[in-house]
């Protein structure tokens, strides 16, 4: 059995609900800016791959993200188990965002899940300048050359406020668990990304985990 939901996820849902009704009924045939706020509610709800055709539609449109831009796909193509398509479309970021070290461990995370991982660390994208904690450290584990030690004491050495505390702990225990879920460590996954829940940031990525810790949720209770 899984876990209850909890009150604060009851209603949540049930104000996703009510923008997906409200979006779809300004959203008509062509290409639009609604499809790409549409998008982000369907993934949301766990609807990954309706999630994708609207960011097909988006990206089409070309605002505010244009087929190279548009991160969010590859992230609704990963959970919808599209594996190849999020692998092309990080690589399509690459292209725009070329010292973003969170875009590669997607794309290595998608790559591992076609060909294993050491193929996705023989192909994993060069970054000359790294930047942004604590995806520094966070790339050497991926590359097997780092560990978690270090990654979670970069993240509270490098932040230098409050809410960059916060948002580099979600970081840490947020990739470290994506890291040792590829490893096939499915209990120390899961207990990576509920730690990384307790750090609550603004951000699209903390709708992926919390959708990560529902499936190894799953997964730990089937077994």
């Amino acid at each position: 059995m899984g876990a209850l939901a909890q009150p604060d996820d009851v209603v949540q849902r049930a104000q996703l609900e009510a923008a997906l009704e409200r979006m779809s009924g300004m959203i008509g045939e062509a290409p639009s800016r609604y499809h790409h706020d549409r998008a982000e509610v369907l993934f949301r709800l766990g609807r990954f791959e309706e999630s994708v055709a609207d960011y097909d539609q988006a990206a089409q449109f070309g605002r505010p993200h244009d087929e190279d831009w548009c991160w969010e796909r590859g992230l609704a193509q990963y959970y919808a188990g599209d594996f190849a398509g999020g692998r092309d479309q990080f690589l399509r970021y690459n292209r725009v965002g070329s010292l973003d070290i969170e875009n590669g461990i997607w794309r290595f995370l998608c790559i591992a899940e076609l060909d294993g991982i050491e193929k996705a660390r023989e192909t994993m994208l060069e970054y000359p300048r790294k930047v942004r904690p604590p995806f520094p450290a966070l790339l050497e584990v991926y590359l097997g050359q780092g560990s978690a030690v270090a990654v979670m004491a970069g993240a509270e050495r490098d932040a230098t406020a409050p809410t960059e505390l916060t948002t580099y702990r979600f970081y840490a225990h947020y990739y470290l668990g994506k890291y040792y879920e590829i490893s096939g460590e499915t209990a120390t996954a899961l207990a990576e990304v509920t730690k990384a829940l307790e750090y609550r940031i603004p951000h699209f990525m903390y709708a992926c985990a919390k959708a990560d810790a529902r499936r190894l949720r799953a997964a730990s209770s089937a077994k």
